[in-house]
């Protein structure tokens, strides 16, 4: 890890068919922080430089991918931040103690949707709640929708992914027992839900890898007729690390992991822990942006062929919030791709360490650029 003190622009240009939406990124930094600043170039994108600066590393998880790594400042994009939009409720409400978690989606009548994880300090349990907007900065909760009942559940559920097909509404959520699992329900209104009975749907598997738990946290996305799961995942062989897994599914439920797709990389100026995963995916790439322990910021990844992945560094910073609600992290992030604006909510912890929902958004005249010089021009999806 290095302290850097020295000005960078990054440049991205997305482009949506679904919205028929064009996004352009553009940001630039002029702080003196401490973070990790290697960032690993995919070889397809950007060719390993020849100035003798990186060097050629690899992890037994990833199989034969090999990480290709190059020293760069992170980035921190022109990001408008707009602060709390979902707030901790009165005394006594379910979600009084924190909200955490937030999965948003938009609806065909333009209605955004939240989901989020609500605690309380009666019975410190962690509820799945609702809220509604018309422009996703102004929400009105409308209460519980799914509360741990089961005793794969332990004390929490926690909301990772829904996503609305054929008029049914299907959440992916996370369980806490027996070292975290991957659960799955379905719904016709977003509100009372069905639990699958035969929960849960991904969990730790005897000798692998993940023999301590398997999707507590996770994200899944649909790439043509195939559900993807990243999710984080833990063993006996390597304490104090977490990993990003894969798996496959065609249905949501039955699920064939794929094993390890991203190990952390102390060599990099890498924490151990990853976690908080949210992915998307933009043509042939694959995007995973997360915190780790201790760099509570907002790092992204992105790959082509899940065994080598490129670091592209903070592309959010906790702290610069006004009010300074993120100031202690800024994690669990949710973005939604539209009209030429990316539309991010995320967890933000204040000094107290209280956390509620926050919002922020890059317009249409910014820029971002993914690996390096490489321009991406790509359609969003997940």
């Amino acid at each position: 890890m290095k302290t850097m003190n020295k000005k960078i622009l990054l440049l991205i240009t997305i482009i949506s068919i679904s919205s028929l939406s064009v996004l352009f990124i553009c940001c630039s930094v002029d702080e003196t922080e401490s973070y990790p600043t290697t960032i690993t170039r995919h070889p397809a994108v950007n060719p390993e430089p020849s100035d003798g600066n990186s060097g050629s590393l690899t992890n037994s998880k990833q199989g034969s991918g090999t990480v290709y790594a190059h020293v760069k400042e992170p980035p921190e994009p022109a990001w408008t931040r707009y602060g709390v939009v979902i707030n901790l409720g009165k005394n006594g409400a379910y979600d009084d103690k924190s909200v955490e978690s937030p999965i948003v989606i938009k609806q065909d009548d333009d209605t955004y949707v939240m989901w989020y994880r609500g605690h309380t300090y009666a019975d410190k349990i962690g509820r799945i709640m609702r809220a509604i907007s018309f422009d996703g900065i102004h929400w009105t909760k409308t209460g519980v929708v799914m509360e741990p009942t089961e005793d794969y559940e332990g004390n929490k559920v926690d909301p990772m992914t829904v996503i609305y097909e054929d008029g049914v509404y299907k959440i992916w959520y996370g369980a806490s027992r027996y070292g975290g699992s991957a659960c799955y329900a379905t719904s016709p209104d977003g509100i009372n839900w069905a639990k699958y009975p035969g929960n849960p749907v991904l969990k730790k598997t005897s000798g692998s890898w993940d023999n301590k738990g398997a999707g507590g946290q996770h994200c899944v996305i649909r790439v043509e007729n195939t559900y993807k799961m990243y999710y984080k995942g833990y063993g006996s062989d390597d304490p104090g690390w977490t990993f990003y897994g894969l798996a496959e599914s065609s249905d949501g439920i039955n699920w064939t992991k794929r094993g390890v797709v991203v190990s952390p990389q102390p060599e990099l100026g890498e924490k151990t822990t990853f976690k908080n995963l949210y992915v998307f995916s933009a043509g042939d790439y694959f995007f995973i942006m997360h915190t780790m322990s201790d760099y509570l910021h907002l790092f992204l990844i992105s790959s082509s062929d899940c065994e080598s992945w490129c670091r592209n560094g903070v592309v959010f910073r906790r702290g610069l919030t006004p009010g300074k609600w993120d100031i202690k992290w800024a994690t669990s992030p949710c973005l939604i791709f539209e009209d030429g604006v990316t539309k991010m909510w995320y967890e933000g912890g204040d000094e107290e360490g209280r956390v509620r929902t926050l919002y922020a958004e890059i317009t249409a005249d910014c820029f971002f650029e993914i690996c390096g010089e490489t321009m991406v021009s790509t359609e969003p999806q997940g």
